[in-house]
């Protein structure tokens, strides 16, 4: 199933700075991850090597929050290259396994990355489905590095061979391997946790930077630790989420977790937030750094970041905000299978009339409508997954009382200084025009 062309795709990566202009200005963005954004001014110092030094008189502190807001060019997109995948897991926000009618061609996927790469896009996350089970997911990728683009990818693991690993770039990509014990074989296949391991270390041992993604829910809460250690002893970096309502998993809502499990969760979020923080130090400019900052800037502003700073692209063409959106096939713009990306990311999207305001009503009195506390559940996707409408609450009672929480202890660390929302939005405001 996968494409073992010979290819010489290894190319370093850049050690340049990145940015795009945008009507405020520009977002900047530097290998060593950090991103700002500056005023206009700044286009009397940038270029790719541009020093921090330079740039800080030009950086923005207050930021002009107009009608229908979003970057001019989005730094992070979601690829799904195939919803096809040989697993049935009952979370799959997705709901993986057959092909989309009508994905896109070869031919169709390289020109959208030179689109994107021309565009200026940073980065792009290769997912599914399962990515490895696209005919041409080595190609693809090759390309992607060709253009400069950084590269995320999402997989189950089981076709990380040492075949494939020796033939992709290895500089510029993360691999993200799936590791919980919710996997769910077709065909005699199954991801369990320990194949899932081996294949983080067997991408290791080829000189790629790791991940682990993992879902929390009632049936693994008392094995996180037990991951956390091993991840932090094999310098494998950590991002989980909570089991949702979406795609597949609105059938097993039994696993969602409960106020019971809150501490075990909470405990485990602070050790992945510490250490994804000090694995961020050595990975430099990425597609979760890059991520992260979407939600800084969701904070700052007031909305969320799909559709504004990343979006998602289905195998069939089709353009979402992002990936809770395509779960729920909500807020679809048109596709990309027949025009240009840039066009159809500049046109006008309904959910880019929605803010955190149109969640007033719902949100009043609530414990964590508060500064203190970022909310990632002002979410029309995840309010349609739980009620069936846009702006109702999207969190469970566990969701609230973790945020509360994992605040309280990332308060108490050094790494919260540095990585909790409210703290890095300190001092930057934003109004609305």
């Amino acid at each position: 199933m996968l494409n073992t062309a010979e290819t010489d795709c290894n190319l370093p990566v850049t050690s340049r700075v990145r940015f795009n202009p945008e009507y405020f200005g520009f977002i900047v963005g530097f290998p060593d991850g950090e991103i700002v954004l500056a005023a206009p001014t700044a286009l009397r110092v940038l270029t790719t090597s541009v020093t921090k030094q330079d740039l800080a008189p030009h950086l923005l502190t207050k930021l002009e929050v107009i009608d229908g807001f979003h970057l001019a060019t989005p730094p992070l997109v979601w690829l799904e290259l195939t919803r096809r995948c040989d697993l049935a897991c009952p979370h799959c926000y997705i709901d993986g396994g057959r092909a989309r009618d009508g994905e896109m061609s070869v031919e169709r996927w390289h020109s959208l990355l030179d689109e994107m790469a021309d565009m200026g896009v940073w980065a792009v996350a290769f997912t599914g489905g399962e990515p490895t089970l696209h005919p041409a997911f080595l190609d693809l990728v090759c390309h992607a590095r060709d253009r400069d683009l950084l590269v995320g990818i999402a997989t189950h693991g089981l076709y990380l061979t040492d075949e494939l690993l020796n033939k992709l770039p290895h500089n510029g990509v993360i691999i993200s391997v799936s590791i919980d014990n919710l996997h769910v074989g077709r065909n005699g296949h199954m991801a369990t946790v320990d194949r899932g391991k081996q294949s983080v270390l067997r991408a290791q041992s080829h000189g790629f930077l790791t991940n682990v993604m993992t879902n929390t829910h009632k049936q693994n809460i008392n094995d996180l630790a037990q991951l956390m250690q091993w991840a932090e002893s094999n310098g494998v970096s950590v991002r989980s989420t909570p089991f949702s309502p979406i795609g597949r998993g609105k059938f097993r809502r039994d696993l969602e977790n409960g106020p019971q499990d809150v501490e075990h969760a909470a405990q485990f979020w602070l050790r992945e937030c510490e250490w994804e923080h000090e694995y961020h130090t050595k990975a430099g400019l990425c597609v979760g750094i890059i991520f992260n900052y979407g939600l800084t800037l969701a904070y700052i502003t007031r909305r969320c970041s799909s559709a504004r700073f990343l979006c998602y692209v289905a195998a069939d063409g089709t353009v979402f905000p992002c990936t809770m959106c395509a779960s729920e096939n909500i807020f679809a713009t048109s596709s990309v299978k027949e025009r240009p990306f840039p066009a159809v990311w500049r046109e006008p999207w309904e959910i880019r009339k929605y803010s955190w305001s149109n969640f007033a009503d719902t949100c009043k009195g609530c414990v964590i409508n508060d500064p203190r506390y970022y909310c990632a559940s002002r979410c029309p996707a995840m309010s349609h997954a739980r009620h069936g409408t846009y702006f109702n609450c999207g969190a469970s009672e566990f969701e609230i009382q973790s945020t509360i929480y994992r605040t309280s202890l990332l308060e108490q660390t050094e790494t919260g200084k540095s990585t909790n929302l409210p703290v890095i939005a300190k001092g930057f405001s934003a109004e609305s025009r």
